[in-house]
């Protein structure tokens, strides 16, 4: 028996009774609501609408703050606290959420549920801008400032220090923050490594033979080799993982799209039907039993695995962002669920269907499937997406790295010998994902990161007035956005 089939036997069970307890839910209708999607679905719904939806009118804002083609008037000399450039930060949390959470994890969306579900992803991509926005704010506000310069932040600290004065959870906080900072842990450990190498060891495993190759029974080597090249980055910090995401991220992500381009002129007297299809299997799913509410049901749940709106961890890097301005920083950090939803994640999904790729799979199919769709075009794309693949598994476990080893120091300390520790046994639980399967580790990975927002959301719901306070002072001051208008107009209906 080789070594992954030794691990895959021993871990894959345990895997399965884990995300089955974590994803409890109740049958309605015929339908199985899990309560974890429901929380999400409710956060990003009730933030859009206490934004007055953000995400569309802060769109213009966040693209002018990103590009430095906006100037804050009045400025103070406040001095900037952090470590990363807002651009460094966004290109991180985007390479932790673009990567195979879109390339595999779209596709076993439309394995499992259709056509119909890119359609809400889409939607929930929109409605998780201002879920994005609420906890970036939020963590940066309330962030550390240490003594080095340096900074840690993220739902620990916005939980110690922002519910600390409540009269009802206030007691509570320090046990609350610490229970983020152990699921963080299991999230980062157990949920994105296993996920992320074990979609780039199937798609290499595919490009090179399949049951033939070298890989087939040996996964675990391509696990180590990459477990080694992490570590190596890792020990160099934020900083360190920063320059990396900056200069591969918009590469990556750009490269990957004018792929789907490709694919889509190729297949382009298929695209009238794709457009159609996606919208009629969107109400009326085919694929999936429990009709539209449970294709909406799986789409946001791809979705919010993909762009982590409402789990806290977009915070922890945005908490290094150099800068005294929260609120602007929260306007950037809305772009990620755009990019890495509404535009990556669609992208994805849109080329298995338009390629006609979607009706050869049989129940839940991940990287192979966007393998065969980009295979339409010619023998090479699929060797292009595994390079592509690969550049996403290993900027996304950088950045995984860098929530787990904050989570892991705010409960044992931030000490050389602790942050040590972690990284090693984070890079250990890469090349034990190399060899599971992928029902198991896709199951097991949505269910640690996804119970991430239980404690984060507790949190950022209870503070949500602080966050529309800070908004609404930051609109009016730099007369920004939907909220200063509305301001005005009050003001002159007063003045007549």
């Amino acid at each position: 028996m080789s070594i992954d089939s030794i691990i895959d036997n021993l871990l894959s069970p345990v895997a399965d009774k884990i995300s089955g307890l974590i994803f409890s839910s109740v049958t309605v209708n015929g339908v199985k609501i899990e309560f974890l999607i429901a929380l999400l679905m409710f956060a990003a719904v009730y933030f859009t609408l206490r934004t007055k939806f953000i995400g569309f009118w802060g769109f213009k804002h966040a693209v002018k703050l990103i590009t430095k083609n906006y100037t804050h008037k009045n400025d103070t000399t406040r001095k900037k606290h952090g470590e990363v450039s807002a651009f460094q930060a966004l290109t991180a949390t985007i390479s932790a959420s673009a990567g195979i959470g879109n390339v595999a994890g779209s596709a076993a969306a439309v394995s499992i549920g259709g056509p119909g579900v890119i359609f809400w992803m889409i939607i929930a991509g929109l409605f998780s801008m201002a879920l994005k926005f609420a906890e970036v704010l939020l963590g940066l506000k309330f962030r550390q400032i240490n003594d080095d310069g340096t900074v840690a932040g993220g739902p620990m600290y916005y939980i110690l220090n922002g519910l600390k004065y409540n009269k009802i959870i206030g007691k509570f906080a320090p046990f609350l923050a610490k229970g983020y900072a152990v699921c963080c842990i299991f999230a980062m450990i157990g949920g994105w490594n296993l996920f992320q190498i074990n979609a780039m060891t199937t798609q290499i495993t595919e490009v090179t033979g399949g049951e033939a190759s070298f890989f087939y029974h040996k996964g675990w080597l391509l696990g180590l080799i990459v477990a080694i090249i992490t570590y190596v980055t890792i020990i160099g910090g934020i900083k360190a993982i920063g320059k990396f995401t900056s200069k591969v991220t918009p590469v990556m992500c750009s490269l990957y799209v004018a792929s789907a381009f490709i694919i889509c002129l190729v297949n382009i007297g298929h695209f009238p039907h794709t457009i159609k299809l996606i919208l009629t299997e969107a109400f009326h799913p085919k694929a999936i039993s429990g009709g539209m509410f449970a294709c909406m049901l799986w789409g946001f749940r791809r979705a919010m695995f993909a762009n982590e709106a409402g789990l806290g961890t977009a915070p922890i890097a945005f908490s290094a962002v150099k800068t005294n301005k929260p609120v602007a920083q929260a306007f950037i950090a809305m772009l990620q669920p755009f990019v890495d939803t509404v535009i990556v994640g669609s992208a994805t999904a849109f080329v298995i269907v338009v390629s006609g790729v979607y009706l050869q799979s049989n129940g839940l199919a991940g990287i192979e499937l966007t393998s065969k769709a980009f295979a339409t075009v010619c023998p090479f794309f699929p060797i292009l997406l595994t390079f592509m693949a690969s550049c996403f598994v290993l900027s996304t476990m950088l950045c995984g790295s860098y929530y787990g080893i904050k989570g892991w120091n705010f409960l044992f300390g931030d000490t050389k010998l602790t942050t040590r520790i972690f990284q090693v046994i984070y890079c250990i639980f890469i090349v034990v994902g190399s060899a599971m399967n992928f029902k198991s580790i896709i199951n097991l990975s949505d269910a640690f990161t996804l119970f991430l927002a239980v404690p984060n959301l507790i949190a950022v719901f209870i503070l949500s007035e602080v966050v529309i306070k800070e908004l609404t002072r930051y609109c009016k001051r730099y007369n920004v956005g939907l909220f200063k208008k509305e301001e005005e107009i009050e003001n002159e209906e007063k003045l007549s």
